[in-house]
């Protein structure tokens, strides 16, 4: 599926309320698969996975969860620190996991599993899904949330007009 039609299904699955705040974009670089997506609100960017990035890391595959992961034991998935304020650190995902993330997100798993995915772009884009309504957005548990899958849930309920704890802790 071409990057244009996927991103319009992501696109339309989000909440109105942000919907307008909100993009995802994606660039190639040349005849290889190397660039970069990234997520916009108010057209600054929240998140940036970069292909190139992400293998200038260095990795190895862990053929038990059959999923690339950092060399350094300080590092995981490229990031220094589970206390970082980065929502999402350059390099942390691929452009091809972003592809994957969005794929799965439209046409593989249910909001409860997208809301408890693993995967942080996932579980971002679930938490200003269309189908999670207000009162599902009051129960969810930001803590437990991904820094950028929190930022995404506290501007959706800024945008719903619902009081959250999470308030304090990003302003």
């Amino acid at each position: 599926m071409k990057w244009t039609k996927l991103k319009h299904l992501v696109e339309q699955r989000i909440a109105s309320s942000i919907r307008p705040r909100f993009a995802i974009n994606s660039a190639a670089y040349g005849a290889c698969s190397c660039g970069h997506a990234w997520i916009t609100i108010d057209k600054k960017v929240v998140a940036n996975s970069c292909t190139r990035a992400f293998w200038n890391i260095p990795r190895k595959f862990d053929e038990s969860n059959k999923k690339w992961v950092s060399k350094d034991p300080d590092l995981t998935n490229g990031i220094a620190s589970a206390n970082s304020d980065e929502l999402s650190n350059y390099g942390e995902l691929s452009r091809q996991d972003a592809y994957q993330a969005c794929w799965k997100f439209v046409h593989d798993l249910s909001i409860e599993q997208a809301l408890n995915s693993e995967d942080p772009l996932i579980q971002t884009l679930a938490v200003i899904d269309k189908r999670i309504g207000k009162r599902r957005l009051k129960e969810i548990e930001a803590e437990n949330l991904y820094p950028l899958a929190q930022k995404l849930f506290l501007e959706r309920c800024i945008a719903e007009n619902i009081e959250t704890k999470l308030k304090e802790k990003h302003e």
